[in-house]
């Protein structure tokens, strides 16, 4: 009957036959699913499909293609029934995919766009629909299973899966016309209040009686709109769920499909089937879990057999550890083994075997997304803490460090196949900015691994990759974001017209910060060679990285932002620029003023999610770090009226974070500086027009007011000579707000005094004096005297030196400083010090130092408040002082520490932890002197003193700027006050510390004394420690800091030098070397004489052996031509006529090929013939050394210089001496086994299994 109806459309146009076929296709599919299997023996399905499309065309396979996958058209000798069709017609599989794919797509998608209830094994439209998908991969190849996956990639959405909750799945498997959630139950329950009126007890009698007779109840009005809304809702939940199950469902297929297809198409598109399962599907978390069930597990396990070039026993062990690792549930019996043992497991296999033959890009892609687990998780177990695990130096690192460095070589092994686009490049770069910003252990390794990535991409990356390297450009480390920019500098970023990333990096150049400089200078390089240009667009690109939470990063988004709009100087729009930058971060500003109290409904209810609320005020200072830095930019007088009528008009000026009001208020005195010479009648009207202003009486208007102040006083400068009355009354003005509760109010009001007072008549600066000396050391409140001293440090700065004389000022002030009754007096002279100190700098610096034995007096004050005066005023002198200054004052202060009255060496000890706030250069000066007196008073007899001396140490841990060294300065100070107990521990805190950043002068200045105290110790771990530590920081420090303490270092390395324990010394050698190498020869210009000396002493062996590998450590770090010039005398006295003489220079042949390399090469013809001449000697400690340095040799040059190595072991196995004859053999064997990859070990292993073999 069939065919008969296909004959009949014969005779229709291709079109119609066409559509008429998919219906009668359609036909036999639902007639299938109705009838019984037919028996073999009679006409089958297939009979009739096959009976049917004989001699049908590429169109009509295509309609029918549904149809020939249904379970009932079985397969015909084990192929595909549409394929054998389209075989039999003449038609090519791929032409025939290349012309009908949309459709056959859609009918792929269409047929499994179903119930998500739908029981997919018994469903032969899916059924059907997965075999038809699975022969378009087969046919199509790769362009099939791209469109399929891409439509599995749109299908599976994670973010929809993570929105759903354990209500709306259980919502959703509530039959549709049920209610999981009964709302006039729940109403009723709520209180149970009691009944009131009549309506209330009809009500219950009628619930009463409904239950009596099992029926509904009528619900009422009020009730029936509640389960209206309600259904409203469940709907909305189950539609939600349902779709995303559908999508979930559909992909999976897809993915399964693409497997059975063709493995070799699944493993060529390994990539895009690892995204799709991976970061849609099991990104889905639990949600996917439960919709999909074992479907994510079986495509998993479908997808590890397309793996190529991954260990068929670590196949399995990665998909479940990847499930694990993303909280799915796997059978039973990968449970049993902890998540760190088999995460330890797998990746120490995977390294081992990826060391030897790196993966294929398939079975790589199957391994990346347990690699990324890994790192998202920070690895799997921790470090022990026990007791022996503290004490024991060959306990087990920490697991999870160690499966992060796995992971790194891992990468490393592959990053040179970054040319393949096959390989998940975007994913592999994410991971590795991800380590670097994790674990600053691994920021080496990852930088090159990442930059050796890149570079193989160049040429071929993408959009993808470089927008991972560019989002790298906003971590908050700046090493990372350095890796990032060296990376970009193999990408090509011709076709962005401009990166913000890369912009705001500029901003780093001026700031003084030596990442950031170095940073700013790489990303000018890139913004040049790849001719980027400066957009007004720029700037609103950069304004949310005022937001980011990395300091650094937005006080260079801020700067950048200046830059740009200086850039942009010529533009002919440029004032509207202005106008459009000043907007963008006045709404910056509003949208990160968040209220702090939260919000409430209607009803009174707190509103969800709005309580504890964060303050973001670092980004409001970004703000106006931004606005400082376009002030001196402003185009017009309106736009200076607008930006101050925003401080003030907008209360900015007195919004609730200090310090965001004191940047604002930078930014307004910047603006009125740079702009009112030009714009002062129109800017002074509007500050006037304020102050004038009734006072609100609130906290936020005072602020308010106080800036007006200030930025009148700042105004009031650039007003014309005629206007001095005007001068005069902003003085008073000013005077008058330096009794406001706000030191940033009060700094910023002296430093207006100090341009005003040139202005002032001599009367009236007199009295401004007179009046600020008075507050200074007589009123009664704190804030007062606080404000008249910065008043008084602006009028003195302002008229100059002559005005200390002419109003007696140190005189009075010093009588204060002596006022035994009054600590007013006191404290007020130490506030005028202090202010003085830092408003004229290094021109009070005479007086300063003629106040340090009163300062030192006032240390000890009976009053706390003039202790902590004095504190500060320490700080703030210190912090301005010369390097002249600090030469006159460090005796003084030093001598007090010998004192025998406890106060006098308190005060000392108080005055030398100040130097902690010096400036760099004159603290890299003082701290070798300081620190170890302070140490030594640390076990004073008297707890003030001692705790006192503690205190100091804990200052200069304040002011380390290397984070790693700020991370552990507590263990540091503790191992300084117990060094007894706490050295070893805080050794093996800096032993596991990867130092990445610069080490400074205060971080030496803590970590020496400890490592000083670790080379003097008995225990050999304790000194390798040491060692080890002061050779990985040589590389770290500025010579200038280290070179004061090398006079101590030097012979203490020199002593764990000779220390019996093999691995001390070596540790000893390299830490000497590094230190050379750093600091160059000039800086030790005994030590290679030295170490020769006791090369040709008659010390012992220990000696001799810790000098030979001493100066070849020394030797390889001055160079090579210090060696060339050293090998003459070294191969004299290899035949020296001391037997120790020779066994010391032969040592150091030893050693000298292992640490140059096959930098050694070119001398191994000059001292081969001693080594082997040693051979033969008398003594035998020479011939052991010979021997040694021998095998040293063949072992480094077997296979780089076996040309010279062999004739000289060919002549020698000739010669005279016996011994020569007999080492000589030897050492040819070992030659031939390098030269063959095997060793003697492994070479009697296999003559002992081919003996057993044959017994």
């Amino acid at each position: 009957t069939v065919r008969a109806a296909i004959d009949a459309l014969a005779t229709m146009s291709r079109t119609d036959a066409t559509r008429l076929w998919r219906i009668v296709g359609e036909t036999l599919f639902t007639e299938m699913d109705r009838s019984a299997p037919v028996a073999p023996t009679l006409c089958t399905w297939a009979d009739v499909l096959h009976a049917a499309l004989t001699g049908a065309g590429a169109a009509e396979l295509a309609a029918a293609a549904l149809t020939c996958h249904h379970p009932q058209a079985l397969h015909v000798g084990g192929t595909s029934l549409w394929i054998s069709l389209m075989q039999r017609a003449g038609v090519d599989p791929a032409e025939l995919w290349h012309a009908h794919s949309y459709e056959l797509e859609q009918a792929v998608m269409q047929a499994l766009d179903t119930d998500a209830s739908t029981n997919t094994s018994t469903s032969t439209t899916w059924r059907a629909a997965e075999a038809l998908a699975a022969d378009l991969v087969l046919v199509g190849g790769n362009g099939a299973a791209q469109r399929l996956l891409d439509q599995a990639h749109t299908d599976i959405d994670p973010e929809a899966l993570r929105a759903i909750c354990a209500e709306d799945i259980a919502v959703w498997r509530t039959p549709a016309d049920q209610l999981f959630f009964d709302p006039v139950a729940a109403s009723a329950s709520d209180a149970r209040r009691p009944p009131k009126g009549d309506d209330a007890w009809v009500e219950e009698v009628q619930r009463a009686v409904a239950l009596r007779k099992n029926t509904p109840r009528k619900l009422s009005p009020a009730e029936q709109l509640l389960v209206t809304r309600r259904r409203e809702v469940e709907s909305a939940m189950r539609q939600r769920v349902e779709q995303a199950a559908r999508g979930l469902r559909r992909g999976l297929a897809i993915v399964r499909a693409a497997v059975a297809g063709s493995a070799s198409v699944a493993a060529a598109n390994m990539l895009t089937l690892m995204r799709v399962v991976v970061d849609r599907a099991v990104r889905g978390g639990s949600t996917s879990a439960t919709l999909a069930g074992d479907a994510i597990v079986d495509a998993l396990m479908e997808l590890v057999t397309c793996a190529d070039g991954l260990d068929p026993v670590l196949r399995a062990p990665v998909a479940m550890g990847l499930l694990r690792a993303r909280g799915f549930a796997v059978p039973a019996a990968w449970e049993q083994e902890p998540m760190a043992a088999l995460a330890s497991r797998v990746l120490y296999r995977l390294r081992a075997g990826c060391e030897r033959t790196p993966l294929a890009a398939a079975g790589f892609n199957f391994v990346l997304p347990l690699m990324q687990a890994t790192a998202d998780a920070g690895g799997w177990g921790g470090l022990a803490a026990s007791r022996v695990a503290a004490d024991d130096e060959y306990a087990p690192t920490d697991p999870a460090a160690e499966q992060l460095a796995l992971v790194v070589d891992i990468l490393g092994f592959h990053a040179h196949f970054g040319f393949d686009e096959a390989m998940p490049r975007r994913e592999m770069l994410q991971l590795l900015i991800q380590l670097m910003a994790m674990r600053p252990t691994l920021l080496a390794a990852s930088r090159a691994c990442l930059e050796q990535l890149a570079s193989e991409m160049e040429g071929s990356d993408g959009p993808a990759e470089r927008a991972v390297l560019d989002g790298g450009l906003a971590q908050a480390d700046s090493a990372v974001r350095g890796a990032c920019l060296a990376a970009l500098d193999f990408a090509d970023m011709t076709d962005a017209p401009f990166s913000a990333a890369v912009w705001v990096n500029m901003g780093g150049r001026g700031t003084e910060s030596v990442p950031l400089e170095e940073n700013g200078e790489l990303a000018a390089t890139l913004w040049e060679d790849n001719g980027m240009e400066v957009q007004p667009a720029l700037i609103t690109a950069v304004v949310p990285f005022l937001r980011s939470e990395a300091s650094e990063l937005r006080t260079c988004a801020a700067r950048a932002i200046g830059a740009a709009v200086e850039a942009l100087a010529g533009e002919p729009n440029y004032d509207q620029l202005i106008d459009t930058v000043l907007s963008e971060l006045k709404a910056a500003y509003a949208s990160w003023l968040v209220r702090l109290e939260p919000d409430y409904d209607e009803f009174g209810i707190v509103v969800p999610g709005t309580q504890h609320r964060t303050d973001i005020a670092y980004a409001r200072v970004a703000v106006a770090d931004a606005l400082y830095h376009v002030a001196p930019l402003l185009a017009t007088s309106a736009q200076a009226q607008a930006l101050v009528r925003f401080l003030v008009d907008d209360g900015v000026l007195g919004e609730r974070a200090e310090t965001v009001r004191a940047r604002m208020l930078d930014a307004g005195a910047r603006a009125v500086e740079s702009h009112g010479a030009a714009w002062a009648g129109e800017l002074m009207p509007l500050l006037e027009r304020e102050l004038a202003a009734r006072d609100r009486g609130t906290t936020a208007d005072d602020h308010v007011r106080e800036g007006v102040v200030v930025l009148l006083g700042r105004l009031a400068q650039h007003l014309p000579p005629s206007d001095d009355a005007r001068v005069e009354a902003a003085v008073d003005r000013l005077l008058a707000a330096l009794s406001t509760p706000s030191e940033s109010v009060q700094s910023a009001v002296g430093q207006c005094l100090a341009p005003l007072a040139r202005r002032l008549s001599d009367a009236k600066l007199a009295s401004a004096v007179e009046h600020v000396m008075s507050e200074t050391l007589s009123a009664e409140r704190y804030a007062a005297r606080r404000g008249g001293a910065y008043g008084l440090a602006g009028l003195i700065k302002g008229r100059g030196l002559a005005a200390l004389k002419r109003f007696s000022v140190v005189d009075r002030l010093r009588e204060a400083s002596e006022d035994r009754k009054d600590m007013r007096q006191r404290e007020g002279a130490l506030f005028a010090y202090e202010t003085l100190a830092a408003a004229m700098g290094r021109l009070f610096e005479p007086y300063v130092i003629q106040f340090v034995p009163t300062l030192l007096a006032l240390f000890g004050d009976p009053s706390a408040d003039v202790r902590d005066a004095a504190q500060e005023t320490a700080r703030v002198i210190m912090a301005g002082i010369s390097g002249h200054g600090v030469k006159l004052l460090l005796p003084a202060a030093l001598h007090g520490l010998d004192d025998s009255q406890w106060r006098t060496k308190k005060g000392s000890v108080e005055m030398l932890g100040a130097m902690a706030y010096c400036a760099p250069k004159q603290l890299s000066m003082a701290l070798p002197s300081v620190v170890p007196r302070i140490i030594e008073v640390l076990t004073d007899t008297h707890g003030q003193v001692a705790e006192t001396a503690r205190r100091a140490l804990l200052r200069f841990g304040e002011v380390i700027h290397n984070p790693e060294i700020q991370d552990v300065v507590p263990t540091l100070l503790a191992a300084l006050d117990d060094p007894a107990s706490k050295t070893d521990a805080a050794l093996r805190t800096l032993l596991f510390t990867a130092f990445v950043h610069y080490i400074d002068a205060p971080s030496l200045a803590l970590v020496v004394p400890i490592l000083q105290r670790g080379m003097r110790a008995r225990a050999a771990k304790t000194k390798r420690n040491a060692a080890q530590i002061m050779g990985s920081m040589a590389t770290l420090t500025d010579p200038a800091d280290l070179a004061p303490y090398l006079p101590s270092l030097v012979p203490l390395l020199r002593t764990v030098l000779v220390d019996p324990v093999p691995e001390a010394r070596a540790t000893a050698a390299k830490a000497l070397g590094s230190l050379v190498q750093r600091l160059r020869e000039e800086r030790f210009p005994t030590l290679v004489a030295d170490l020769v000396a006791v090369l040709k002493s008659d010390a012992s062996g220990v000696d001799r052996a810790g000098a030979a590998q001493g100066l070849s450590e020394v030797l390889s770090g001055i160079g090579l031509s210090r060696l060339e010039g050293l090998l003459p005398e070294i191969t004299a006295n290899c035949s020296s006529a001391r037997a120790p003489v020779r066994e010391g220079f032969m040592m150091l042949l030893i050693y000298l090929p292992t640490t140059f390399a096959e930098e050694f090469q070119p001398f191994l013809s000059h001292v081969l013939p001693s080594v082997l001449a040693g051979l033969a000697d008398e003594n035998e400690q020479v011939r052991a050394a010979a021997l040694r340095a021998g095998r040293i040799l063949v072992a480094s040059f077997a296979r780089s210089a076996v040309d010279q190595l062999l004739p000289e072991l060919l002549a020698s196995m000739h010669h005279e001496a016996w011994r020569i004859r007999h080492s000589s053999i030897e050492l040819l064997g070992e030659l031939i086994y390098r030269v063959a990859g095997l060793t003697g070990s492994q070479a009697e292993r296999e003559r002992e299994a081919l003996r057993a073999s044959f017994a």
